[in-house]
């Protein structure tokens, strides 16, 4: 008789009591499910460590107290987990126990190595978000109606670089399940600011198996935030995120569709570094000074290579979406 898999739940936090209240409230409808609570937390001030002292009952939780940093908090909580899954329960993100249990059950029939999810918005007040800014991945609406979705390697690399930006292929992982292993091998990058879940699904996507659950059954909280930066500065770093990541990957490709990802990253790259050129010039930068001649040409390169793209793009998607329907 096969053994139950097993769950490590990882906890992050950093002055969150008010949200930790409704969060803990869920989490004990499923606590046991989990064979291990691993909370870390930032040297919260608020009382979010004694909050979850008091109300998570659970025989084996761990605690850990680390100095801030987002993902540094995350990576340390994964590598302490032991479970064969592992789920990342962020404060005001819930899952219901249903749901959680359809996501071990489906990754492990498909033997995947993330299995993913659409979720809900909510706002703070765990009201519906109805702002358009927040949006689940494309990839859910394009496998709409095909039930549970088995993609190779060779798919999730495609469909991670074609739709990093503006949301990531797995977007937020409050709807998400990670094979233990898997995830415990490959800590997520902690140089893209607050980006290091979406440059851990592409710099990992061509070796991730992965499982698409097409059913709604978590949360993700719409709320505060500390300041990031100007917008610009944010889109520069996703800027330099892609093109990092699609040079790293092309390093290493070793896929059923090596050639048309090498040509299709490279175009992508060319292309993305062809439309900041030309905004800059436009907009004058440090890089380029303001030079409105210079932008006319670079504007025709960048929809030359546009339009090579484009077409890179339907050639591969047609090709990985033969692949899917035969699995489906």
């Amino acid at each position: 008789m096969l053994a139950t898999p097993t769950l490590s739940v990882v906890v992050p936090t950093y002055n969150c009591a008010p949200l930790m209240e409704r969060h803990l409230a869920s989490m004990a409808k499923w606590a046991d499910l989990a064979d291990e609570f691993v909370i870390v937390d930032s040297h919260s001030t608020d009382g979010t460590l004694d909050l979850i002292r008091e109300r998570l009952h659970h025989p084996n939780v761990r605690i850990i107290e680390r100095d801030r940093g987002l993902y540094e908090s995350w990576n340390e909580g994964i590598a302490a987990t032991t479970g064969d899954w592992v789920y990342i329960s962020t404060a005001g993100d819930l899952i219901s126990k249903a749901h959680l249990l359809r996501l071990m059950q489906e990754g492990g029939r498909a033997g995947a190595d993330a299995v993913v999810s659409p979720q809900r918005f909510v706002t703070e007040a765990g009201e519906p978000y109805l702002g358009a800014d927040y949006t689940n991945a494309d990839i859910h609406g394009l496998l709409a109606g095909r039930g549970v979705v088995s993609l190779s390697p060779a798919a999730v690399c495609y469909y991670a670089f074609r739709k990093a930006k503006p949301n990531a292929l797995l977007g937020s992982w409050a709807s998400n399940l990670f094979r233990g292993n898997f995830l415990r091998a490959r800590p997520l990058p902690t140089d893209y600011g607050t980006h290091g879940d979406t440059a851990w699904t592409l710099r990992h996507s061509a070796e991730m198996n992965l499982c698409l659950v097409p059913v709604a059954g978590a949360s993700f909280c719409i709320h505060k935030k500390e300041p990031g930066g100007p917008q610009q500065i944010l889109g520069r770093v996703l800027d330099r995120l892609f093109m990092e990541e699609s040079e790293r990957l092309q390093e290493k490709l070793e896929l059923r569709h090596a050639a048309e990802h090498c040509t299709l990253l490279h175009l992508a790259e060319s292309t993305r570094a062809a439309a900041m050129r030309r905004r800059d010039l436009w907009h004058g930068t440090t890089l380029y000074a303001r030079n409105r001649w210079a932008w006319l040409p670079a504007t025709l390169r960048y929809l030359y290579l546009r339009m090579r793209l484009g077409l890179a793009e339907s050639s591969m998607e047609r090709k990985l979406c033969d692949e899917i329907r035969q699995l489906t």
